[in-house]
């Protein structure tokens, strides 16, 4: 019995089989597909339902073989790219220059470089080797008294429990400056290297016009915030804060360890008489 084929159709035993037609072990990695899709047929899937079923559109895959019959290969060339400024010795001085003096500007390094190069260059080696342009954290000076009193008072209250710091109240008041801060030093640092103190501007606090904002907190509750306008003195401090804020927020607390630090307004003669006398 014949089957009846359209006619210009050809009949299914004159079409070559797959491993006559194509090469299999020759396909690129798009084109692989076509085995397994057509594993239960000896013949080839049309070409745009195959790129359908691997999701690859059909001029891609005629690219890719063009190339593998061409070259061997279905590999992406990689391009060429613009031409190196610098070589590696001069990438490895930008880098240096970064780390021996974080402040220094991209003009400066390459003045020293001597290579006419433009800044956003710079800025990409330093971002190979994990640098990039940060602020400088800022801190007041201390000096090495200050830091070895406040190492003390670490290490005496190393081993507290969780009972021993409910019952500590700190307090702390911040100046905001109502003025601009322009910020413009900035240094070349890593992720992790932001308290360094080669990243660090010491700074005093200045006398431009802002506002004092105090507050106090505990292990589960809170003081109300102040806001101060102008200089905060001992006897403001007093009046403003200890009295009408301190002194109801620690009674709320019995057994409370009021916290400070060494502030001139909190070591004043009238503020230390208020907190012996409570």
């Amino acid at each position: 019995m014949v089957s009846s084929n359209p006619i210009g159709s050809p009949s299914l035993k004159s079409r070559p089989p797959l491993q006559q037609s194509f090469n299999t072990t020759n396909i690129a990695e798009p084109d692989r597909g076509l085995k397994t899709a057509g594993a239960q047929s000896r013949y080839l899937i049309p070409l745009k339902s195959s790129s359908r079923f691997i999701n690859v559109t059909i001029t891609r895959r005629l690219n890719c073989w063009e190339q593998w019959t061409r070259e061997g290969t279905h590999a992406r060339k990689t391009g060429s790219g613009a031409t190196r400024k610098t070589t590696r010795r001069e990438d490895r001085r930008i880098v240096r220059q970064a780390l021996v003096d974080p402040t220094v500007t991209r003009s400066t390094i390459r003045a020293d470089v001597g290579v006419a190069i433009v800044p956003q260059t710079i800025s990409r080696h330093l971002a190979e080797a994990n640098l990039k342009s940060k602020r400088p954290f800022r801190a007041l000076p201390l000096t090495p008294e200050h830091r070895q009193l406040r190492l003390q008072w670490c290490q005496a209250r190393s081993m507290w429990n969780v009972t021993d710091w409910q019952k500590v109240v700190f307090s702390y008041e911040s100046r905001f400056v109502l003025g601009t801060d322009d910020n413009r030093i900035r240094v070349w640092r890593r992720p992790d290297e932001q308290y360094n103190s080669l990243h660090t501007v010491l700074r005093h606090t200045a006398r431009t016009a802002g506002v004092m904002v105090w507050g106090a907190i505990a292990y589960d509750s809170r003081s109300t915030l102040i806001v101060m306008r102008g200089t905060l003195t001992g006897q403001r401090y007093v009046d403003n804060i200890l009295e009408p804020h301190v002194g109801p927020f620690l009674n709320g607390l019995p057994g409370a360890i009021f916290q400070q630090d060494n502030a001139r307004p909190h070591t004043a003669r009238v503020a230390e008489d208020f907190l012996r006398h409570f």
